[in-house]
């Protein structure tokens, strides 16, 4: 009785092994958009405007904030949808671009990423949207605007740097 135990046993392992291995599924490890932030990016970012003001944006797991004003969220329409899309432009690096569900290239904000770039011992976050102009914040509230613009001719590559 044990012996035809035992011999079943291995049988269905075997059976079992032999189907485990022919319905085997491939994973994709390609980040998809999706409605929440990256973690890297999360926190309140600061950027001088001059005159003791600043520019302050505040981003959240499930919203992105500028100067207090919330402008995307899984719970809105169109293109104030927060879809995060991971990019690769250039030769620079990965960036995000927050509302991936822009028709127009007004709807956008541009694309954001952490920087390698430290200020006063911490990284800041950097982000580009048009004409070679990049905007760095920072988390503290520095009276110095480190934004720039890039004069160089290859300026795609800075994106995500």
């Amino acid at each position: 009785m044990k012996r035809r135990q035992l011999l079943w046993m291995t049988l269905l392992g075997v059976l079992g092994l032999m189907l485990g291995t022919s319905m085997t599924m491939t994973a994709s490890a390609k980040y998809a958009g999706h409605s929440a932030t990256p973690t890297e990016l999360r926190g309140t970012w600061y950027q001088y405007q001059g005159h003791h003001k600043w520019e302050k944006i505040v981003i959240t797991k499930h919203a992105f904030k500028l100067n207090g004003k919330t402008l995307y969220t899984p719970y809105k329409k169109s293109w104030h949808k927060l879809y995060v899309l991971h990019e690769k432009k250039g030769c620079g690096g990965s960036n995000y671009v927050l509302n991936g569900k822009f028709k127009y290239g007004y709807q956008n904000l541009g694309t954001f990423w952490l920087s390698a770039r430290k200020v006063k011992g911490h990284r800041v976050m950097k982000s580009y949207y048009n004409m070679k102009y990049f905007s760095v914040y920072t988390h503290q509230k520095l009276k110095h605007n480190y934004s720039y613009e890039y004069k160089g001719s290859q300026y795609m590559n800075q994106i995500g740097r």
